[in-house]
């Protein structure tokens, strides 16, 4: 399918590029549209295409997932590695559009009140032949509204949640200031609300076409605007201003405090200076208030993602809701947008909409691109380049899906997939049409997908490498396994006990092979630790305090829709490394959490004191509590008269038996080597070292941490129940 982007340059303009994109899987709760109407909506999508360099660097800095690893990056690749990432998140492409209307062609689990077949407005979503919209961000379109008239939706709920917001009453006046395309659905809004309009602008045309959709009065916006607005209420000044005008200039709200009368009400819908005059504020006891987007919902993934609606008698309306009444008064001619429709462009000619946006942007309001009918049925895979060929011999690459594409792994296993000589890329999979295309090219991979299952009946792909979300890491594993692919599974495997005896049915024969992405344990450090213990007799002590830092608690590794928390999730790692150390299983742990503990999400601040079957035991701390400035992870062991500490991965000190001491300017976990071992192990050059058992150990230890916590008893490990 074809879906139109803004490609960034840190060297010159933006650029607009029509690309062709796999069209997106349909899922629970989620509707695949064919478009037929999107509205370009000029305010937003002009900041977008002139956005210069410093505000690109200024975003991808700001970013919380760049921030939190910049520190490791630096220390893990070096200033120019990392410098080219930073450029590379910068510079990635932008889908635009966020309104339209279509025909639903594809209708998931779930979704109440829509058919194959329905005409379906959306938000949220771009400029492409073919959307996915969820269920809170989608209405049907009611009889004898125009998909052209619903392209308008999800400007008309920002129009409405901000008239909302006003709570205008019957007869009351209103400075309208802004008449841009939502300031002109506003208009007509708070003229069905019972308000008097008067309407402001710098254009005057966009006064007149105000005033002839009902607008009391127009002004233009000057100096005097003010002592206009105040001449014309007989000097008591309007009820309301409502602002739908973008500018970072104080003017704006210095003027609407002017024109206000005593007890007036100030909202502010679109962007705008605030830094407010207070004397003024407090001497005429105004009351100010922001409108957030569409209404109730917005920015909240449980209601934009997964879909969870606010029920009707608290929050009586939403942004679905808002969505639905606008469409509703477009249906009973209380709502006329044909009037703002300036232009009308094919989707062949997006560059003649945007050129005309940007050279004559005072000549635009709205302006609709529309789409052809698709008589193919939609493609989820598209091909890149070169086709890959099967794997034949040892020193054959072998060919790879990989499936997700999230920061972590464009860290750290996709640029070494790109780089392997071992490792043909033979498919990318992601969920978004945009991230299997884009970062398909940038790392080589010969096609690109929306469907990992498309990629399990190919029969030239050899492995599959999962770097999905952690929920949805045993379910691709599984299916792969029977499918007959080779396996590597970032941490965690598994999630619960039930996903444990699952993998073990799949893969317990150790043919194909399943991988987990324990990387510690191929750290260079580590080599030295492992051959002194192999000098070592007797029990061991090791404890290992890790820094986690905080993570932001929208996280999606605290959504249980995602993920199951930071325990299962992270301190998977050492529980790992405490089995590898010690080369003997966990019988039984004792943890201890701060606090009450609702669920295993909430859990970040552990200590947990494991015992093994040789009599060893290993203390781990984790926590969120510390700041990222300090050092992440320090590993002490003491053991038959020696001492080894490892300090984050760049020091090892020895003392005892051995004398020893190392330290490297770069930090290494061991990413690259663990990718390495798994290529060599799928072309049969050397026996697996971490098996699909070694995630199912991880994923119990981790559950019986949380058990262990929620008690506050000690938890028997019993892995014979495993294996």
């Amino acid at each position: 399918m074809k879906q139109i982007f803004m490609k960034k340059n840190i060297k010159k303009r933006a650029s607009l590029s029509t690309e062709d994109v796999p069209v997106p899987q349909c899922s629970p709760g989620t509707v695949i549209l064919a478009n037929r109407h999107s509205l370009i909506s000029a305010g937003t999508e002009t900041a977008a295409v002139k956005r210069d360099k410093k505000d690109m660097i200024v975003k991808a800095l700001t970013a919380p997932e760049i921030r939190q690893t910049l520190k490791d990056m630096l220390f893990q690749d070096g200033i120019k590695k990392t410098a080219d990432r930073v450029q590379f998140e910068m510079t990635k492409w932008t889908p635009l559009g966020y309104s339209g209307a279509g025909i639903a062609i594809e209708v998931g689990k779930d979704i109440e009140g829509i058919q194959e077949g329905d005409l379906v407005a959306y938000a949220g979503e771009g400029h492409s032949e073919y959307i996915r919209a969820s269920k809170n961000l989608c209405v049907r379109i009611p009889n004898g509204v125009t998909t052209k008239e619903a392209a308008f939706v999800a400007l008309g709920g920002i129009a409405m949640q901000g008239v909302r917001r006003a709570e205008i009453q019957m007869g009351e006046t209103v400075a309208l200031i802004g008449l841009g395309l939502v300031g002109q659905l506003a208009n007509q809004l708070l003229i069905s609300s019972g308000g008097r309009v008067l309407a402001i602008d710098m254009i005057e045309e966009r006064i007149k076409l105000a005033k002839s959709l009902g607008a009391e009065e127009g002004f233009t916006s000057s100096d005097q605007l003010p002592k206009d607005i105040m001449r014309y209420t007989g000097g008591a000044g309007v009820d309301h201003v409502v602002i739908c005008a973008s500018t970072a200039s104080n003017s704006v709200i210095n003027q609407a405090v002017e024109m206000c009368r005593e007890r007036g009400r100030i909202t502010v819908v679109g962007a705008i200076g605030l830094d407010v005059p207070h004397e003024k504020f407090y001497y005429k006891e105004l009351e100010l208030r922001i409108s957030r987007s569409y209404g109730p919902g917005r920015y909240d993934p449980q209601y934009e993602q997964h879909g969870i609606d606010y029920p009707l008698g608290y929050v009586r309306w939403t942004e679905k809701r808002n969505m639905q009444e606008f469409l509703r008064l477009i249906q009973s001619k209380q709502l006329d947008v044909t009037p703002l429709i300036t232009n009308d462009f094919s989707l062949n000619e997006v560059d003649k909409a945007y050129d005309l946006l940007i050279t004559k942007p005072n000549e635009c309001l709205a302006i609709l691109l529309k789409y052809d009918e698709i008589p193919e049925p939609p493609s989820r895979s598209i091909v890149i380049g070169s086709p890959t060929s099967k794997i034949k011999t040892k020193n054959s690459p072998a060919n790879i899906a990989v499936v997700g594409c999230g920061y972590f792994a464009r860290q750290f296993h996709l640029p070494y997939v790109k780089d392997s000589p071992d490792l043909c890329l033979s498919t990318l999979v992601t969920s978004s049409s945009q991230n299997a295309k884009e970062m398909g090219a940038y790392y080589g991979a010969s096609s690109c997908s929306t469907d990992w299952r498309e990629v399990l009946k190919n029969d030239q792909i050899d492995a599959v490498m999962v770097f999905t979300r952690d929920n949805s890491h045993a379910n691709i594993a599984i299916e792969s396994l029977k499918a007959g692919k080779h396996v590597f599974c970032e941490k965690p495997l598994t999630t619960t006990y039930e996903e444990c005896a699952e993998i073990l049915k799949a893969s317990d024969n150790g043919n194909p092979l399943c991988m987990v992405g324990f990387n510690r344990r191929f750290a260079p450090l580590m080599v030295p630790i492992k051959d002194t213990l192999s000098e070592c007799k007797g029990r061991r002590v090791i404890h290992y305090r890790v820094n986690a830092g905080p993570l932001p608690k929208d996280n999606w590794v605290f959504d249980p829709h995602y993920a199951a928390g930071r325990v299962i999730g992270e301190v998977c790692h050492f529980t790992d490394l405490f089995y590898y150390l010690l080369d003997c299983e966990p019988i039984s742990v004792f943890a201890q959490s701060m606090g009450e503990i609702p669920s295993i999400n909430g859990l970040e601040d552990i200590s947990a004191c494991f015992k093994f079957s040789d009599g060893s035991i290993a203390n781990l701390i984790y926590t969120a509590l510390g700041t990222t400035s300090y050092a992440k992870e320090r590993m002490e062991i003491f053991t038959d008269g020696s001492t080894l500490v490892l300090d984050d991965y760049k020091e090892v000190t020895i003392r005892g038996k051995k004398y020893f001491d190392t330290q490297n300017k770069k930090m290494d976990k061991g990413h690259t080597a663990e990718l390495a071992h798994f290529s060599n192990a799928i072309r049969g050059k050397e026996p697996l070292k971490i098996t699909h058992r070694d995630g199912i150990r991880g994923t119990v230890c981790c559950l019986k941490i949380f058990e262990s916590a929620k008690t506050g008893e000690p938890v028997d490990i019993d892995m014979s129940e495993y294996f």
